[in-house]
């Protein structure tokens, strides 16, 4: 029962309101007939205690696309180019947190980290999909509470949709980039977002993290 109470202590000091930002993405920006990834519009939000990741799409019409997120929120980080799972989008160097998701069979995603030297299977963040409204959100709490503990106020970020097999590109990038090659050329980001927490937890309601089993440590 530690797990519960030490969340419930948790959730008694930390504030109940969200905060967040909305980055948006011209539609019709992709070489690619593929309305399922064409990003149109990304929403965070975080309460203190869990953060949100929302992706709307032009037309959520196939349930084959592969959405991806990238942030850096340390001096350390991957190498450009380098994602676990392998996909051709540059000009990410500096790149801590990976998430790869899929929607087909119920939808999953996966998240990583990189520990200095190389990619580490990190946390399987929770999704959901609203196909009425074309939104795909994930739930990215253990990346913000790594982020925290690595000393960090928030983080700079990219999201990608991609297909399912190794080395393909970025179809969409978040931003400014301008329409990307297509398939079988590569992608390149050219802008991080960020994103700045709402709150900060205080060094005590991280401890209680820890014992709940919330953080992990990142290995050096």
């Amino acid at each position: 029962m530690k797990n519960i109470f030490s969340m419930i202590a948790v959730a008694s000091v930390m504030t109940s309101l969200s905060f967040g930002d909305i980055y948006t993405d011209p539609a019709g920006d992709i070489a690619t007939g593929n309305a399922n990834l064409d990003i149109t519009q990304v929403e965070i939000t975080d309460n203190g205690l869990e953060l949100f990741v929302s992706m709307t799409v032009a037309d959520l019409d196939g349930d084959w696309g592969k959405y991806l997120f990238f942030s850096n929120y340390t001096a350390g980080g991957s190498a450009d180019n380098d994602n676990p799972w392998f996909r051709n989008v540059s000009g990410l160097s500096g790149t801590d947190y990976f998430m790869g998701s899929w929607i087909e069979g119920g939808g999953g995603a996966s998240g990583f980290i990189h520990d200095g030297t190389g990619w580490a299977g990190f946390d399987s963040p929770g999704l959901s999909v609203d196909w009425s409204t074309s939104t795909i959100t994930w739930n990215l709490t253990g990346m913000m509470l790594d982020a925290i503990a690595s000393g960090a106020t928030g983080f700079d970020f990219e999201m990608a949709t991609t297909g399912g097999n190794s080395g393909d590109p970025a179809i969409d990038l978040l931003g400014g980039e301008g329409t990307q090659p297509g398939w079988g050329g590569g992608s390149t980001s050219t802008d991080w977002m960020h994103y700045e927490f709402s709150t900060i937890p205080a060094p005590g309601v991280l401890a209680l993290f820890a014992i709940a089993g919330i953080t992990r440590r990142r290995r050096h």
